[in-house]
């Protein structure tokens, strides 16, 4: 009996060893960092600019083709133009939208929040 139970120290503590871990995930860096994990490409989507007064951050709004009632919020990283600054405003953006690890948490059911760099914004 004995003999098993070191078996079974042995076993675990080989299989801990060998377990491949990884230094970093993808939600331990910064919401804006690159090295998030990309969850989408944005190539000239058309969305809707809102604003996060807790985040004191913009954001663009894409209903997603073919759904009741998906949404993707990708808060902008950085700043916008002055000229695109009003809530509601039409917008077309590519970038890539990287995972915004749940926080902030989504307002409705069928929304999903993002983070994004934009690469084009007008």
């Amino acid at each position: 009996m004995r003999m098993l139970f070191l078996a079974a120290i042995a076993t675990s503590l080989l299989l801990l060893s060998s377990c491949k871990k990884d230094k970093f995930k993808s939600c331990d860096f910064d919401a804006c960092d690159d090295r998030r994990a990309t969850i989408f490409t944005a190539q000239n989507w058309t969305g809707t600019l809102g604003y996060y007064n807790d985040l004191r951050q913009w954001a663009v709004n894409y209903s997603v083709p073919n759904t009741i009632d998906s949404v993707l919020t990708c808060i902008i990283c950085g700043d916008i133009p002055d000229s695109l600054k009003q809530i509601g405003t039409r917008v077309m953006f590519s970038g890539k939208i990287k995972d915004g690890c749940g926080s902030p948490k989504p307002s409705f059911y069928g929304q999903g929040v993002f983070y994004i760099k934009p690469t084009m914004l007008k």
